[in-house]
C-alpha cells in the first residue's frame, strides 16, 4: 500500500453500499490502499444471481461490478479484500472470486453486523426480494415470506417490511485454521480476520490464532492470517 489504510468494512450488502461503492472502489484504488467489500452477503443479495446445482454460486454481476471497478482504476498499490461469513462461505463466494478474478485475498468475518454479536440484517421491502432471499438460504424476519396469511398482510399494507439476518460466524481453533487452509488451497496468498472482540478472552484468540504458528515441527515464521479490529 502506498499507505497504511483500509476502508471500513462496511461496504456490502446495503443498498448505501451499492449506490456508493464507485466511489469508494476508484478512489481507494487511486490512492493506493486497501479497499475492503466488508459487509459480506454481497453475492447472496445480488438479484441477478445465479447458482449453480449445487447451489453455489455460479454468477454474481453485483460482485463483478464490484471488483472490476476497483481493478479500473488500480495501480501496483493496494487490494481489493471480499469479506466472507456464514452465508458466504454456504454460497461458495470464495471460490467464485478466485476462480473467475484471481483474486489473491480474502478476509473471514467472526461474528456478524461489523464483526460484533448481532445478526447482520438489511431491510427488505420487497415481498419477492424476501422470498427470494429466504430461498437462499438466510434467516428473514418477522414473519416467514412463505406463509400466504404474511403474503396477503403484506399485499394489505399491514406488514410493509421484513430483515434479512445472517447467521453468527464463530469457530474454534482448530476450524478456523482448517478453513484458513482450505482458503489457501482454492489460491489465495493472504487471508485477513475481522473480529470486533469484546472481551480480553476473544482478543486474545484473535491475536493467537492469527500470530505466527509455533510449534516443535513449524518454523516460527509460518504465518497465520492478519487480524484486523
Amino acid at each position: 500500500m502506498r499507505v497504511p489504510i483500509f476502508t471500513g468494512g462496511a461496504l456490502g450488502s446495503t443498498e448505501i453500499a451499492r449506490a456508493n461503492w464507485d466511489h469508494f472502489a476508484i478512489g481507494a484504488a487511486i490512492a493506493g490502499i486497501t479497499l475492503v467489500c466488508g459487509g459480506e452477503n454481497v453475492c447472496g443479495v445480488d438479484p441477478g444471481l445465479v447458482l449453480d446445482h449445487d447451489g453455489r454460486v455460479a454468477r454474481s454481476p453485483e460482485m463483478d461490478r464490484r471488483i472490476e471497478s476497483y481493478r479500473k482504476f488500480k495501480d501496483r498499490y493496494g487490494e481489493l479484500l471480499v469479506q466472507l461469513n456464514v452465508e458466504d462461505t454456504r454460497l461458495g463466494t470464495a471460490e467464485y472470486v478466485s476462480s473467475k478474478h484471481n483474486q489473491e485475498a480474502i478476509e473471514l468475518k467472526w461474528g456478524q453486523g461489523g464483526a460484533k454479536c448481532i445478526g447482520g440484517e438489511i431491510k427488505v421491502g420487497s415481498l419477492d426480494q424476501a422470498s427470494q432471499l429466504k430461498d437462499r438460504g438466510y434467516i428473514v424476519l418477522p414473519p416467514d415470506p412463505g406463509v400466504h396469511e404474511v403474503q396477503a398482510a403484506f399485499k394489505d399494507g399491514a406488514l410493509k417490511e421484513f430483515e434479512r439476518h445472517s447467521r453468527l460466524g464463530f469457530v474454534t481453533r482448530e476450524e478456523f485454521l482448517e478453513e484458513v487452509d482450505r482458503l489457501r488451497e482454492i489460491g489465495f496468498k493472504r487471508v485477513t480476520l475481522k473480529t470486533g472482540a469484546y472481551s480480553a478472552v476473544e482478543l486474545a484468540m484473535a491475536i493467537r490464532y492469527g500470530g505466527p504458528k509455533r510449534s516443535s515441527t513449524s518454523s516460527p515464521s509460518t504465518a497465520h492470517p492478519a487480524v484486523r479490529g
